[in-house]
């Protein structure tokens, strides 16, 4: 028998917790409302699209459907339910240690959501009751680092493969840490501030002096060898390229490759910034079935037209968004969807975030796509075509959409060519990823290259 559940949305956004508003959510309907009491402090809300700008004393309401029993940012909160996501299997089986088995649909997703919807990435905090939320943030455990050592006495490694008997020590020793969706295993963690030295503490939960927090992941060397080296070099690139990124560093957790990379979505003073993904805030206006049911050039047309501010200078900002797809195309990523592009808001502006997951996708067989969204029309038969669109007409197609004319186009992309241009010698030479691998990637983009610098001639 379905029964409604209530929950409340607090954030520490501006460095103090404050209650957001209430959540509930019937068998045909999610609602929140935002308490009077936050509004009067202006500051952002669940959302764009569902700001309080918007919205002030109004009750959101949003029936619910296949993709979303909640609100799209709440939603953002949930770990997919792919049978092999680390997050969510973490979850599950913690929770079967608190005797709730068996769980599956929206009632597994609700009881995952009360013991892991607070503390992520971005700036909700999802709690069952005030006094859960209010004795979290008062009673934050003393942070402290502990060394990565086999003296630990779990194996994460065991662990990884879902037969981990001692559940209860692992979410003692990393804490029942909230985590990121996707299926590579990721945690939330925190270590010192000057870098990666082999500590590791529990996400910080206030100013904490020293220490900064980072999203910590592990390497599944069977389904994606050498996984670490190619985002560890992707994350360079891009950084060479011109783009915003965060300082990352590889290491090896009890014997798992692995990247420290550090969250963007925090300030100086670890108090998290407005943060929400283009997924949500798109499928907050629009019916969406998936993170890449979209197309690069309607998220252009978006930033243009939307009702919604959804950055502050949006000349810049689909410009930032062209040179992402081509850097996407130039290192065979193929994997740029709504998901792997957020916007957050800091010191009163919003635009892109940093750079986040821009691995070489390519190099793996099941992930071999040239883009997973579509740009451009390209491989579209249009009126009076004979062929099909190729890429570099659809490059300049996107690019037109994008109100970049072709002198800054050329301009954007033989940059792009020249800051890349050894990307392919930097695939040779890692140690992790297998030959074959190498040869796919390599291949792959030596072909788009190959296309975008006759266009340059």
């Amino acid at each position: 028998m379905n029964t409604d559940k209530e929950a409340v949305i607090w954030t520490r956004l501006g460095g103090m917790p404050a209650r957001m508003g209430r959540l509930y959510v019937t068998d045909k309907e999610c609602r929140f409302t935002y308490d009077d009491q936050y509004l009067e402090k202006e500051q952002p809300g669940l959302g764009l699209v569902y700001s309080p700008e918007y919205y002030g004393k109004t009750t959101i309401s949003r029936a619910r459907g296949n993709q979303f029993d909640l609100l799209p940012p709440l939603q953002s909160l949930i770990p997919p339910k792919e049978n092999d996501n680390f997050q969510r299997n973490l979850a599950l089986k913690y929770l079967a240690t608190k005797d709730k088995k068996e769980l599956s649909g929206f009632e597994a997703d609700w009881e995952i959501l009360k013991i892991s919807g607070h503390g992520g990435i971005g700036h909700l905090d999802l709690f069952e009751t005030d006094e859960q939320a209010q004795n979290w943030y008062q009673h934050s455990p003393k942070h402290k680092l502990s060394e990565v050592s086999d003296e630990l006495s779990f194996s994460l490694k065991e662990f990884m493969t879902w037969f981990e008997d001692d559940i209860e020590v692992l979410i003692q020793t990393v804490g029942p840490t909230p985590s990121v969706g996707g299926a590579i295993p990721k945690l939330l963690v925190s270590i010192a501030a000057s870098g990666w030295d082999g500590r590791i503490g529990l996400p910080t939960r206030q100013k904490t002096p020293g220490i900064t927090d980072v999203v910590l992941k592990f390497e599944q060397s069977q389904r994606y060898p050498g996984i670490i080296e190619l985002e560890s070099l992707a994350l360079d690139i891009h950084r060479e390229a011109g783009f915003e990124v965060p300082r990352h560093w590889t290491c090896n957790f009890k014997g798992m490759p692995a990247i420290a990379v550090e969250r963007f979505d925090r300030d100086e003073n670890n108090s998290p910034l407005y943060t929400e993904t283009l997924y949500s805030i798109l499928a907050s206006g629009a019916p969406l079935n998936s993170h890449f049911d979209y197309q690069y050039d309607l998220i252009a047309q978006a930033i243009d037209q939307s009702a919604v501010n959804i950055v502050s200078d949006p000349v810049s900002a689909k410009e930032h968004l062209f040179k992402r797809l081509i850097l996407t195309l130039l290192t065979g990523n193929g994997d740029l969807h709504l998901e792997n592009l957020s916007i957050y808001e800091n010191d009163g502006q919003r635009h892109f975030t940093p750079i986040y997951d821009p691995t070489p996708m390519r190099a793996y067989s099941q992930h071999d796509m040239l883009s997973v969204m579509p740009f451009g029309q390209y491989g579209e038969l249009l009126d009076k075509q004979d062929t099909p669109v190729g890429l570099v007409e659809a490059v300049e197609r996107y690019a037109n959409h994008s109100g970049i004319n072709n002198r800054r186009y050329q301009e954007l992309v033989d940059d792009l060519l020249v800051s890349s241009k050894d990307f392919t010698d930097r695939v040779s030479e890692l140690k992790t990823l297998p030959g074959d691998h190498k040869t796919r990637l390599i291949n792959r983009v030596s072909d788009v290259r190959k296309k975008l610098e006759i266009k340059k001639q």
